[in-house]
């Protein structure tokens, strides 16, 4: 899986092969065809998979720091991941892109993206509580901000993603009021 994700990041979904993901995972390609019948249902799982970690990364943030700490980490974890992980945004756009023309990518276009929202709202309601009316949308609207941010950075990276973050926070910041 680990291959399959660096691979695909790195090269695209289209130019990366299942004998050079085969190749970097050390393994014979026809193991790969054993696990996964398709590059569609590998970059699925890899995908899958990486969601998974995300959700229990949330969790555990949840669980563990306080809220001062869980507003910082919302805005911080994104911004830093662009230029941490930046292969996980351009695997995320390719992902999108491959999506609006091969149904096979709908389902886990739509999971990810129901997975995101529902971990940031989580995130929304534990620094918000009842502030937030709708943590959902307010959710939704940071999903596609962190996402469209990303995508900017990437392709220009003279953007300044700091000030768009720091714009991004004091909007939030403004619907807890006094909370």
């Amino acid at each position: 899986m680990a291959a399959a994700y660096r691979l695909l990041a790195e090269k695209g979904y289209d130019s990366a092969t299942m004998k050079e993901i085969a190749g970097a995972a050390g393994v014979a390609p026809g193991l790969i065809h054993y696990y996964f019948t398709s590059k569609d249902e590998l970059l699925r799982e890899v995908l899958m998979e990486a969601g998974e970690r995300y959700v229990k990364t949330v969790e555990q943030w949840c669980a563990e720091l306080t809220r001062e700490q869980l507003q910082a980490v919302t805005f911080t974890e994104p911004k830093e991941r662009v230029t941490r992980e930046p292969e996980w945004f351009r695997l995320r756009c390719e992902l999108f892109a491959l999506g609006l023309r091969n149904s096979n990518f709908h389902d886990v276009i739509s999971l990810m993206l129901s997975t995101g929202r529902q971990c940031i709202a989580r995130l929304v309601q534990q620094v918000g509580g009842d502030a937030i009316a709708n943590p959902e949308a307010v959710a939704a609207v940071l999903l596609a901000s962190f996402d469209g941010l990303a995508l900017q950075k990437l392709a220009d990276p003279t953007f300044d993603l700091d000030s768009a973050y720091q714009v991004l926070m004091q909007m939030f910041l403004a619907q807890l009021g006094d909370h």
